[in-house]
């Protein structure tokens, strides 16, 4: 089976075991962390074989970027955990029927920082990833990485309900 047409049933199977956005909050159900716990282990192994079927890296250059990708992930993965711990800490106070003006207030602060310090990291290592790879393929990897983290957080938004308004 083509690896393009193997991870995207990947995703679409991951996008099954979660409830679609509904605008009836009560119709989603909060992801349980096993299932995060699952997409994530999904997620890093399908980045790294799509990184390593689309990138078509020399030997010399292969040499390079995985290090350094080793340490890009490590950073974005930090981020990403924020991100997560954000949603868990949403989903407890959710199921508590907890989510209060303060509350909701400090979560979307948060998730404006979360957004801000991944863009920061990308243009950091933007140059980084230049110096090694020739710009087209740095852009390919930052598309790509686009897409994966787009898909990731579609997933994610559908087993997230929405703030119940007062």
């Amino acid at each position: 089976m083509n690896m393009k047409i193997l991870m995207s049933l990947a995703v679409f199977l991951l996008a099954l075991s979660v409830a679609p956005v509904e605008a009836d909050s009560h119709m989603n159900p909060v992801l349980t962390k096993k299932e995060i716990a699952a997409a994530k282990e999904l997620v890093e192994t399908r980045r790294n074989m799509t990184v390593i079927i689309s990138l078509n890296l020399t030997e010399e250059e292969s040499e390079e970027f995985w290090p350094l990708y080793e340490e890009y992930r490590q950073k974005i993965r930090g981020v990403r955990e924020r991100k997560i711990t954000l949603i868990e800490n949403f989903a407890d106070r959710y199921n508590e029927d907890t989510v209060d003006d303060e509350f909701a207030d400090q979560a979307v602060k948060d998730a404006l920082e979360i957004q801000i310090d991944t863009a920061k990291i990308r243009q950091k290592y933007w140059k980084k990833f230049q110096r090694i790879i020739p710009a087209t393929k740095a852009a390919r990897f930052y598309q790509l990485e686009n897409k994966m983290d787009a898909e990731v957080d579609y997933v994610l938004a559908g087993g997230i309900p929405l703030v119940e308004t007062k």
